[in-house]
């Protein structure tokens, strides 16, 4: 294969592998960030008590997320959106104190979030003289999904109540339970920074950062969090059905008229499956089975790459120790000859960790490499 066409292949593989998906967790509703920052029984606790009585013939709209007393933990918001109100008033020039500390946001789609109870007491004390909303959080502001927007603490009807954030969540249709939302909510350990290094925030630690940013400068990803597009997923694993749309696409192979495997006949990759299977590149997990749900191993990785390049190792070099018991140990081993894998342990580099999924950040270097341009 001429090295223009293998790079031209690579790219619009990468075009289809990073397209960024459009998430939703419920319902249709976006892919949320949970709304207080620290781990699920260490930092904060909540219980679904949605649809609960209240005095005055209430009832609970949201759910009540507590944080073991402990007042001033962050608050972000859960999607990006638009800020609506602040303390019950849309006006940025009349922001009651006395009715501290209140927030709604609006999202795309129709849905909003409400956060009630943020913290309007002085560090240490219980004097309602604080102000439990971030800096520059005004009626009218954007903000970005995860950023800092308050702390937790007891104000309103909470005042002798143990310090919580009162979070409920409206679709487009009205008020809805928001603990399915929290359940699925991504948990982050820190508001994110209006400021980071590179495209993303969220591979900030990943030794992959550099050749992600490669195929961002590129237009490859636009990361995996539309509309704001600012996070690329770095731990997200790809599946097997994933992978065969991709090649298929990139070789823009025909229809196949075969339905060769059992298991993918509900699946939306199941032409791809059959398109790819039918031109020798793709290959099931069992006989009869494609497992198209399933998280793509890297030695899956590396057969499928060698079968769609031609990858060859005419001397065959021993590069790992670990892959013995693969049954794409010839694979795996092609692909380190040719610099499309360095391995899995650096710095030493000699275990190539066939049985682990295929995470994006992991994609990303396998392209970057392809392209002459990662590291």
């Amino acid at each position: 294969m001429g090295r223009r066409f293998l790079i031209a292949a690579l790219v619009a593989l990468a075009a289809v592998a990073f397209a960024a998906p459009v998430g939703a967790s419920v319902d249709g509703s976006p892919d949320w960030i949970f709304p207080v920052v620290g781990e699920d029984g260490v930092d904060w606790a909540y219980s679904d008590t949605y649809g609960a009585p209240r005095s005055g013939g209430r009832s609970h709209l949201g759910v009540d997320i507590g944080t073991y007393g402990v007042k001033g933990v962050p608050v972000v918001a859960a999607y990006d959106g638009t800020v609506r109100y602040v303390n019950w008033s849309s006006d940025p020039g009349n922001l009651n104190p006395h009715r501290c500390c209140t927030m709604s946001i609006d999202h795309p789609g129709g849905w909003s979030t409400v956060y009630i109870h943020l913290d309007n007491d002085t560090p240490g004390t219980d004097d309602g003289q604080g102000w439990g909303i971030a800096p520059g959080i005004v009626p009218g502001v954007e903000v970005r999904a995860g950023q800092l927007i308050g702390w937790v603490g007891d104000s309103g009807n909470a005042e002798g109540v143990y310090p919580h954030l009162h979070w409920e969540v409206v679709s487009p249709d009205g008020h809805v339970n928001p603990t399915p939302h929290a359940d699925s909510a991504t948990r982050i350990s820190e508001p994110i920074p209006t400021e980071y290094s590179g495209y993303f925030w969220d591979d900030e630690t990943s030794v992959h950062q550099a050749n992600i940013d490669i195929i961002a400068e590129l237009g490859i990803t636009r990361g995996c969090n539309p509309p704001s597009n600012d996070r690329f997923c770095p731990r997200d694993s790809i599946t097997r059905g994933q992978m065969a749309a991709f090649i298929r696409r990139m070789l823009e192979l025909p229809a196949s008229e075969t339905d060769h495997f059992a298991d993918d006949s509900e699946s939306i990759f199941a032409g791809d499956i059959d398109a790819i299977t039918e031109a020798g590149i793709g290959f099931g997990c069992s006989e009869s089975t494609y497992c198209p749900n399933d998280a793509l191993l890297r030695e899956e990785m590396a057969e499928f790459l060698v079968r769609a390049f031609g990858y060859d190792n005419p001397d065959a070099l021993d590069l790992f120790i670990d892959d013995e018991d693969s049954d794409y140990q010839a694979s795996i081993n092609a692909l380190g000859v040719h610099g499309i894998t360095k391995g899995c342990n650096p710095p030493d580099n000699d275990d190539f960790c066939p049985f682990d999924t295929l995470t994006r950040a992991q994609m990303a270097t396998f392209f970057a490499r392809a392209l002459e341009l990662g590291t």
